[in-house]
């Protein structure tokens, strides 16, 4: 699907890129991937980056403790942040005194393996959002021309298409 799309490049540090990676960009991986398999992999986030930085996780609207265990698939969205405020914030992080408290609604483990592909809504936050964006955009990610438009603005780069669909944005090599 991939090859098939129209690819739009753009500088990075432009502004309105963080919140289209907060509203939420589609990326190939593989399905039976773990959540750390797919940070790494697929994302390009260091080992020591997915395990200390990326402190809330998501997949489908579930918190995520098990990074090893809990496994993607085909139409997953999965929901990065660092540490989230409050309370609250402190119950949906991993590896916190209270995230037991949770357990009802936190996603499960899996034992799938590996095997085809997988198209995830992926979605960053905050700190994530700002130090990770730029690794995920420079491999490229799925991105719909109206949401290009509506959150670059007059940054929106040319050769965006003016009919809405899925467009390949990418950052441009230096």
């Amino acid at each position: 699907m991939q090859e098939n799309l129209k690819t739009v490049t753009i500088q990075a540090g432009i502004p309105g890129t963080t919140t289209l990676l907060q509203k939420g960009v589609t990326i190939h991986a593989t399905s039976g991937m773990s959540i750390r398999e797919f940070m790494v992999e697929i994302i390009g986030l260091s080992s020591d980056y997915a395990e200390t930085r990326v402190r809330a996780i998501f997949v489908n609207g579930s918190p995520v403790d098990d990074i090893d265990g809990v496994k993607i698939k085909d139409g997953d969205e999965v929901s990065l942040s660092g540490a989230l405020p409050g309370i609250s914030g402190i119950a949906m992080c991993r590896d916190t005194p209270i995230s037991g408290f949770r357990s009802d609604i936190s996603a499960q483990t899996s034992e799938a393996v590996r095997s085809g592909d997988a198209i995830i809504y992926l979605k960053l936050f905050n700190l994530i959002a700002k130090e990770a964006g730029p690794t995920l955009l420079k491999k490229g990610v799925i991105a719909q021309a109206e949401d290009v438009r509506n959150f670059l603005k007059d940054d929106a780069p040319e050769g965006l298409p003016a009919e809405d669909g899925p467009i390949l944005l990418k950052y441009k090599n230096h």
